[in-house]
């Protein structure tokens, strides 16, 4: 049974590695494919040169990322690493769920480390050369040690939580820790803009001004409650744009980024919340929280499992079980099922994705909404031409080819 377990756990990280390599390799080779002449104003031909080459570097830097995470997961399981790592926890402290939170502690600390490598390279030396970095490396690492101490405080707040509810509730461990989980997500989504983002960014209302007048009257035009708009000071770290909503009920809110205004015209602004309210008015917020909770259902249902087995610890050379270990191989085992997963969620996505573009074609203007569509591609860099596989798997958002086409079939119905 043991042989069993190492196989299957080595199976899935195999099958997570080769598909996402697989992936990404014909997505990259996908992209010298003629762009379809309704994007063809997305870039000019000193541009397009220019985004194959950034294209190219970051997929080399993603490949490199990708090999390297996996020849560490590798080795530390094929090593005694993680029985050091339980030694050591067991050395400096008797309580067993903070044995469990140094076992996990130190399996992630490895990873942000890694992933800190690969993102100081992308940021100082991709989007620095191409132009789309505005942080120095003191904000870089102030950012990256604020996200660590939130991981700390949140993720190990969690785990210490999870134990703690499992060894003293194990019969009411699913109830308890998934009403405590929706709770968490509840409260995270309503202090999103008020507590989480503050600690990376500045916010502040948007001034009084022609923009702030359009959104409020397409708001109260289709009856869209808005109350606050803000701006956020995203300039400082990268001149890419973007919006979103957060919250729900009477905090709804929107935020802008600062690039966002400065690139678009008050047109193309509205344009991109009208498809934000768009997604309001055809409850996808609701929904989106509905699947959540589905969701975190099944991740703790599989946690319990992985809680109740002591054959995972043994298997790679445990005398019992320990349930740092077991947790992190959850995690590893979970990220290789999430990837087929992402088909069927991502498909209800691009869906919604879908119904909110048409949403704000018909209430606001499609010509607008395709404009803007374009901007954000070109500004942002997109890749126009992905790969169709590629798009099932990872995008949550159809092809720029593909929105537009969607929106094109308002024309096709007025006929």
């Amino acid at each position: 049974m043991e042989t069993f377990i190492v196989l299957l756990v080595f199976t899935m990280l195999l099958i997570d590695f080769g598909l996402n390599l697989f992936l990404s390799i014909i997505n990259y080779r996908y992209s010298s494919t003629k762009i379809p002449d309704e994007l063809s104003d997305v870039y000019d031909l000193k541009k397009y040169s220019k985004w194959k080459t950034y294209y190219a570097e970051n997929f080399r830097i993603s490949i490199f990322s990708m090999v390297t995470k996996f020849i560490v997961i590798v080795t530390l399981l094929i090593s005694d690493c993680f029985l050091f790592i339980d030694g050591f926890a067991k050395s400096i402290t008797m309580k067993l769920s903070f044995q469990v939170l140094v076992v996990i502690g130190f399996y992630f600390l490895l990873l942000f480390i890694i992933d800190l490598v690969f993102s100081y390279y992308s940021t100082f030396k991709i989007e620095d050369k191409f132009g789309f970095n505005k942080m120095n490396k003191k904000l870089f690492f102030i950012d990256k040690i604020k996200s660590l101490i939130f991981t700390i405080v949140l993720g190990g707040g969690m785990i210490l939580g999870i134990i703690s509810l499992y060894i003293n509730l194990e019969k009411l461990f699913f109830i308890i820790a998934w009403l405590s989980a929706i709770v968490i997500m509840i409260i995270i989504n309503l202090s999103y803009t008020t507590l989480i983002i503050p600690i990376f960014n500045k916010l502040k209302p948007l001034e009084e001004s022609s923009l702030k007048t359009k959104i409020f009257d397409f708001a109260e035009g289709v009856g869209y409650e808005i109350s606050k708009i803000s701006v956020m000071d995203a300039s400082k770290r990268s001149s890419k744009l973007n919006a979103f909503f957060s919250g729900f009920g009477k905090s709804k809110r929107i935020v802008l980024y600062d690039t966002l205004i400065e690139k678009c015209t008050e047109e193309e602004i509205v344009a991109v919340l009208a498809h934000e309210i768009g997604h309001n008015k055809h409850k996808h917020i609701i929904f989106n929280m509905l699947q959540s909770i589905v969701m975190l259902s099944i991740y703790i249902l599989g946690l319990m499992l992985f809680l109740n087995s002591p054959i995972f610890s043994i298997a790679f050379g445990f005398s019992q079980i320990n349930y740092g270990f077991n947790m992190i191989l959850y995690f590893v085992i979970l990220k290789s099922i999430l990837i087929f997963v992402g088909l069927l969620t991502n498909s209800i996505s691009r869906k919604f994705e879908y119904q909110a573009d048409l949403y704000a074609a018909k209430e606001y203007s499609d010509i607008e909404v395709i404009k803007v569509l374009k901007v954000l591609s070109g500004e942002n860099f997109s890749n126009l031409t992905p790969h169709p596989l590629y798009i099932k798997f990872f995008y949550s958002h159809p092809s720029l080819y593909q929105r537009i086409q969607n929106i094109k079939t308002i024309k096709k119905d007025k006929f």
